[in-house]
């Protein structure tokens, strides 16, 4: 499943707006089918992520979208079983908006109204900024339900309980006296090391602690349990275990070889990826995306001039608010090839790299040389280079403006 474009009318702060996502994958340069969204707060970004969410699963969203409740529209055209069907909502129901048909969409209404239906080889997730907050211990083994894994995705609702459970249930798997069981285990577990060993600055995943059910990392020389994690280590762990458990379970529920597990196509939904991370993982995350599940569609928000500049070929839009309504703008070329310091100080962020004083000194160094004050403008240059003579030796050439 793709999306390949999506209009919005009378939602959020949008009159009306159309975005074209990027939906190829380059095999020959790895580059994934990415969409960036940034903007200003305000300027309506997750609105985008929201209608996605609105219209493939037809539940109750954490706040209300809809501008106009007699003339709003979400429309879609997305990419099924190798056709591209048209989807369209312009109604509410029962106060909220009323899910595409989900008799056209198969698996994604199946998730989102968690009705019987059948189950498609791909798979949607949608990943919010908030964190589970439940606890850590189980202290029984479930099966998975895998039914229940797929039900309810566009809520973003994650759960530790799943995520240690998931763990353990692999652990298990990988010592089955089932060949066929043996193997699957032993797979999923491999990857699943490799999942966190990514998501870990000097650690790694050590075992699963049978006696009280606890998975153990290994992280600067000491063990520790998942609980004891970084918000950001777990925020990453996480969410890509249990995008990996919901393929799993639609493997399981279609008969579908092991080694296919990792290669589903479906659609990933991201707010505000950024969250919970520091700068170097804002950089990396998606590139560890996309190495683990390389055929997944991810059209993400961000706040991050790092995410931004992280994908080579992420299709790139902004929200720019307008007085009374935002207008969504593709600036693809503008900032697909940008580096992370000209998009920090570009106006979509506006930030810039030094305190107030120096700031100040290279706008005033700047419209000297505008205006011809080349004296004037050499003084203020020597003044930058003594606060700063390593970042500003640039500045440091004698008689620079008197040739």
């Amino acid at each position: 499943m793709k999306i390949e474009n999506l209009h919005i009318k009378n939602i959020g702060p949008f009159k009306e707006a159309v975005i074209e996502f990027a939906t190829e994958y380059n095999e020959a340069t790895g580059e994934q089918p990415v969409t960036i969204i940034t903007g200003m707060n305000g300027a309506g970004k997750s609105i985008v992520i929201d209608a996605i969410r609105a219209a493939l699963s037809g539940q109750e969203l954490e706040r209300d979208i809809v501008a106009d409740t007699n003339d709003f529209s979400i429309e879609m055209d997305v990419v099924l079983n190798g056709s591209t069907t048209h989807l369209s909502t312009s109604t509410l129901q029962n106060g909220h908006i009323r899910g595409v048909d989900y008799i056209n969409i198969g698996q994604a209404l199946t998730y989102g109204y968690d009705i019987p239906g059948p189950v498609n080889h791909w798979v949607i997730d949608y990943w919010s900024s908030k964190s589970p907050s439940d606890s850590f211990k189980i202290a029984n083994m479930k099966n998975i339900q895998h039914e229940k894994a797929l039900m309810g995705v566009m809520l973003g609702k994650k759960s530790n309980l799943d995520l240690i459970n998931f763990i353990c249930h692999i652990d298990y798997l990988r010592t089955s006296e089932m060949p066929v069981e043996k193997e699957l285990g032993n797979m999923m577990y491999e990857k699943m090391k490799d999942v966190i060993n990514q998501c870990l600055d000097n650690g790694l995943f050590k075992y699963v602690r049978r006696t009280d059910l606890t998975p153990i990392i290994e992280q600067n020389g000491i063990e520790l349990s998942f609980d004891k994690l970084s918000s950001g280590n777990l925020f990453l762990i996480e969410h890509l275990l249990l995008l990996m458990c919901k393929m799993y379970s639609i493997s399981i529920l279609n008969k579908l070889p092991p080694m296919q597990i990792f290669n589903i196509p479906g659609l990933l939904l991201i707010d505000e990826i950024e969250t919970h991370l520091h700068p170097k993982w804002q950089k990396k995350i998606l590139g560890i995306i996309r190495s683990l599940f390389p055929h997944l569609q991810m059209i993400l928000t961000t706040h991050s001039p790092f995410v931004v500049a992280s994908m080579d070929g992420a299709r790139i839009y902004t929200c720019v608010p307008q007085t009374g309504y935002s207008e969504l703008r593709d600036e693809t070329e503008r900032y697909g090839h940008m580096p992370v310091e000209e998009i920090l100080v570009s106006d979509i962020f506006g930030v810039q790299p030094f305190n107030e004083d120096i700031t100040n000194l290279i706008t005033t160094r700047k419209q000297l040389i505008e205006n011809g004050e080349k004296e004037e403008a050499r003084k203020v240059a020597e003044k930058l280079y003594e606060i700063n003579p390593e970042y500003f030796s640039y500045l440091n050439i004698k008689n620079e403006f008197r040739k």
